[in-house]
């Protein structure tokens, strides 16, 4: 994975009186972690922001705060924003030990194109949005992508032991879980159903009849 950088400083500015930093552009933030003393840091809230749209929460960032001697390794853990805007308020950064596995929460991407759909009126169904992996900080993966070839029949579906993951990284999911499957439309379900159907026997009273006839 590679590495995404960011500069912050040391904030002094707390509680309500961080609005005024935020009329400034500057984002209010911590950074805190196991062993780790809870840091009240500033950044330039655009420079975050743009950084958010790569990394998301899963990509490891290099923090360095000004007067610091070394940089940190930090992940976003917690995003609050302004409900109306979208504008970022605040974040907390979270210290990790490249040497300590992490629990990560891994967001699922379908990619490419399910086969069955070439065949049949149907759609695919996304039914597991993220992975639960365990793993070190340096070994998360990129991204978590689904492929669709997999889903060639309507009775197919992807599960989590279907995934390729690193042999670095350990799911924590329940393998048999689903993650995309095929969905019938309702008049591909009707059709399907009423071809399965056997034909009704013939009641006594319908014999009767044609033997009168």
């Amino acid at each position: 994975m590679a590495t995404m950088t960011i500069t912050a400083r040391p904030r002094s500015v707390q509680g309500k009186k961080v609005a005024t930093l935020r009329r400034q552009g500057i984002l209010p933030a911590n950074i805190y972690g196991h062993n780790v003393v809870s840091t009240a840091i500033e950044l330039n809230q655009h420079d975050m922001a743009l950084l958010l749209r790569r990394a998301g929460r899963t990509h490891l960032l290099t923090l360095t705060i000004e007067g610091e001697a070394a940089p940190r390794s930090v992940l976003v853990k917690e995003i609050q924003r302004e409900p109306t805007s979208d504008r970022l308020l605040h974040i907390d950064f979270f210290q990790v030990s490249m040497r300590e596995k992490l629990a990560i929460t891994l967001p699922i991407q379908l990619s490419g194109h399910a086969p069955v759909l070439d065949t049949i009126d149907a759609t695919v169904v996304q039914t597991l949005d993220a992975l639960q992996v365990e793993c070190l900080p340096g070994d998360i993966p990129e991204s978590l992508t689904v492929d669709l070839g997999l889903l060639t029949t309507s009775s197919s579906a992807i599960h989590v032991r279907d995934l390729q993951l690193p042999e670095t990284v350990t799911v924590m999911t329940d393998p048999d879980v689903v993650v995309a499957s095929v969905s019938l439309t309702r008049g591909e379900s009707e059709e399907e159903t009423t071809d399965s159907t056997p034909a009704a026997p013939a009641t006594a009273g319908d014999t009767e009849e044609t033997s009168e006839e």
